[in-house]
Parts: structure tokens; sequence; C-alpha cells
């Protein structure tokens, strides 16, 4: 540590160790990085459902002068299911963010299943949200609903996945039940980035082998541009769900998440 610097804190260490944080929903696991040294604009990204590996882990790096913290969804990760609901959830994920951050600006980036934890957040530190393809019904995700039969082929006896997908999606080997969530469309009171795909879900068709379709239905995109807070962010041509995996999806979040962080920093200056 030098005094230009100030300290460090590293929750993470070639994106594989965390800090778990137990709440009164259980445990969450956290990678990144926290500044003591004075206050900064703070990032807080929400994972999805069975990301691919390492995703979203190069936050902390992309945005090295903010305080930046990655955290799984429960039964994602390093963390096991703990058999609570999307709701109990947002509140265990609160009383971490209250703990880890504070009252430090805070900008909440969400990714996909991430949405229905991060979207109830009312942490009042809490200045901007950038959210990626956000879902509020599960009951017409075919893609989504053909991947997770195929987990549940592949691990008959892990109970914990099976109740993770029963609880949050309605997804069984052999019953689909719709689970509604369009309660958090209400939930957006602060100014808003949304990225959605530009493929649009349809029917299923008969070649599954496709791109995954954004999961954002229609109807919700324009429920969320009714809101005056949020600024829908159609991606380029020809990209669905994983929009912010690839380039040039990902250049666009990461352009979004750092005008948040700058707005963020604007709050951390002396009155």
């Amino acid at each position: 540590m030098s005094p230009r610097t100030g300290a460090l804190v590293r929750i993470a260490c070639a994106a594989v160790e965390h800090v778990f944080v137990q709440t009164s929903a259980g445990p969450f696991g956290f990678i990144g990085r926290l500044h003591t040294d004075r206050r900064r604009p703070s990032l807080l990204a929400v994972n999805g459902s069975f990301p691919q590996k390492d995703y979203l882990h190069d936050l902390p790096d992309a945005f090295p002068g903010a305080n930046v913290l990655m955290v799984h969804v429960p039964g994602m990760g390093k963390t096991p299911w703990s058999g609570r609901s999307a709701a109990d959830l947002t509140i265990g994920l609160q009383e971490a963010v209250s703990l880890l951050f504070r009252d430090l600006p805070l900008v909440v980036f969400s990714a996909s299943t991430g949405n229905l934890l991060a979207l109830g957040l009312t942490n009042p530190n809490i200045c901007r949200r950038v959210c990626v393809e956000p879902f509020f019904q599960t009951e017409r995700l075919w893609p989504f609903i053909d991947y997770a039969r195929g987990e549940l082929e592949r691990h008959p006896k892990d109970a914990g996945k099976a109740q993770f997908l029963w609880d949050f999606f309605g997804i069984t080997p052999d019953r689909l039940e719709n689970r509604d969530y369009r309660h958090l469309l209400d939930c957006v009171t602060q100014p808003t980035d949304v990225v959605c795909g530009s493929v649009l879900l349809g029917e299923p068709p008969d070649d599954r082998e496709v791109i995954w379709p954004s999961f954002t239905l229609a109807e919700e995109r324009e429920a969320l541009a009714a809101n005056p807070l949020v600024t829908l962010h159609p991606s380029p041509p020809g990209f669905g769900h994983a929009v912010a995996h690839f380039q040039p999806g990902k250049n666009l979040v990461n352009r979004l998440n750092h005008g948040a962080l700058r707005a963020a920093a604007e709050l951390c200056l002396p009155v």
C-alpha cells in the first residue's frame, strides 16, 4: 500500500476466491475489489443462472478506480442453493449490500436471472441501474426450458439444482408452471439502462440449435419503455440473450456501466 493509493481490499484472486456474507436468506459469495482510502463510486454486479466460467469476473479490472463486487445467485458459483424464494434472497442480498457498500453511491448491474434479485433491492444509496436481458415471466423461455431439462437429465441426483429450477422457473422434467415476476417492473425508481437482444423470442423452431433469442418479451419492453427513468438499448442485429458476452454488445454494456459510475462519482464529491 502506498500513501497515494490508500488501503485496498481484494475479494478475488484470479476470479476463484470468494468472501461469503451470511444473511437472513443464507450465504452470498462475492468476488471483486474494495478501496478503503476515500469515497468512491461502487458497482454491484448480480450474475445469472448457469453463467459461463468467469463471466463478469473481469469487471474489477475493467473499472479499477471503483469499488466493484460480483455476486452469484445462490446455487450458482460456489454458493449452495439455500432453498429461499427470490423475494427472500433479495432481502438477504440487500443486507449484504448494506454491509459491504454502506452509504457509497452504488450502481447495480444485473444480468438475466440476476435481475430477479437486483430489481427488488431498495438500498437508499442505489443511484443508477444497468439491466441486461431482464425477463419477467418464465413459461415462454423455451431455450432455457430445454437447457434446464438437459441439466436435470444430466444431474438427476442434484436436489438443489432441481429445487432451484422449480422455485425460480417452474421447470421439472415433465412439468412447466409459469413464474410471474412482472411486479418487478414497478421497482425501477432510479435512472436505468436496459440492454435487450435484438432477436425477439418467438415460437420454438424445429431446429433448436440456434442462437438463444432475447428473453425480454415485446410487451415487457413496452412496459419498460413507458417508465421515464428507463432507457432501452436494443443490441446490434443478430444478438439475443447472450448480448453482453460478445462484441460489440459487451462494449455497449461496459460503456453504460462506465457512464453510470461517472454519475455515481459525482455524488462522491464534497458538497
